[in-house]
């Protein structure tokens, strides 16, 4: 039986984590956020707007007092009602998340569109977002592409992101590498780790960019630099295919580990496989086992074909092919040729039950 060692992260297939959020709106740095918290509270009090924001998120943060998400909430809808554009859409974030108010998108969407319609990039790109994928109103692409692109041409770099996200890999928009790709890279030179390391993967597979593993591995080192999990896959695929860099299977292991225990399905096969062969790093099957089983609970098809191959196998667990069965049934369905192909061998061998 085969083990299924494609070992990289196609950008579509990334987990929530790396998809489009709701961040934090934006502030400007102005000499009220070097107040201590009596002088915030006090000026405030005196019905300063900025202040106002600034004591709310001292709550919200934890900053300077213990954490208190209702007092947040106060001080950013006393702010928000009054026209602070910060606080607007703080609040949508609040009832996006359910912080110190009932979780409402709905309330979110409110709030959002108000601070949308008074030039909030943040509240454009996160209102986008919620019509991305339909949470408290139907879900309207076209909508969300106009939201992003606004915040995004306004120099937002998670709306650059998010924009150009959709543009490569989103469902029922007309793929555009080019814009995507420069859009990435707008993204990624502000810092955006995700951009970063989207840019990496364009300039390995050769989207819209030449083809360059240099390239590639310097987006992904940033990236990865600032714990982006999906750069920590790739660049080690990089480092253990040699490409881009040195041949380095201790490095490749040293960062499947790290994406793996963000859990990021295909890391957590790809350890595992270094495991199951003891290629940089020592052998072990129970190992293996472990990081192939959260693999398959992630839903990832490497991760739900290799642990079939250990049931089947009796590497790591007692053998048992009905379990390897619905392992390779599960890869299958979602398109693992391996999987498929392993089935096929269990029933020609008699054991498909």
């Amino acid at each position: 039986m085969l083990k299924n060692r494609f070992k990289h992260m196609v950008a579509a297939q990334l987990l929530g984590a790396t998809l489009a959020f709701s961040p934090l709106p934006l502030v400007a740095q102005s000499e009220v956020s070097q107040y201590s918290f009596q002088q915030l509270q006090q000026a405030s009090k005196a019905g300063n707007l900025e202040a106002m924001s600034y004591l709310a998120d001292a709550y919200l943060d934890g900053d300077k007092v213990p954490q208190n998400y209702e007092l947040a909430v106060e001080w950013y809808l006393r702010a928000a009602n009054q026209g602070d554009i910060y606080s607007q859409t703080s609040m949508g974030y609040m009832y996006e998340n359910g912080y110190g108010v009932p979780q409402s998108y709905t309330d979110a969407i409110y709030w959002y569109q108000l601070g949308a319609n008074n030039g909030s990039s943040v509240s454009k790109n996160n209102l986008g977002y919620l019509y991305e994928f339909g949470r408290g109103t139907d879900k309207n692409m076209s909508e969300a592409l106009r939201l992003y692109r606004e915040a995004a041409d306004a120099g937002y770099d998670l709306a650059q992101y998010n924009l150009g996200y959709l543009l490569a890999y989103g469902e029922g928009v007309p793929t555009d590498y080019a814009a995507a790709a420069q859009l990435f890279r707008q993204a990624a030179e502000q810092g955006r780790a995700s951009a970063q390391s989207e840019l990496g993967y364009f300039y390995e597979r050769g989207y819209s960019v030449p083809q360059d593993d240099t390239q590639a591995v310097y987006w992904y080192k940033l990236a990865e630099a600032q714990g982006n999990r999906q750069a920590q896959n790739n660049l080690g695929f990089m480092y253990e295919e040699g490409r881009g860099v040195p041949v380095d299977k201790v490095e490749a292991v040293r960062l499947y580990r790290a994406a793996a225990e963000q859990g990021h399905g295909l890391a957590q096969s790809n350890l595992g496989l270094m495991l199951l062969d003891g290629v940089g790093v020592l052998q072990s099957n129970d190992e293996a086992f472990h990081w192939f089983e959260l693999s398959a609970e992630n839903g990832n098809s490497n991760g739900q074909t290799n642990l079939g191959f250990m049931y089947e196998n009796g590497y790591g667990t007692a053998q048992d092919f009905v379990t390897a069965k619905y392992y390779y049934e599960l890869a299958a369905a979602q398109g693992s040729e391996t999987a498929l192909n392993n089935l096929k061998a269990m029933f020609a061998a008699g054991r498909g039950g």
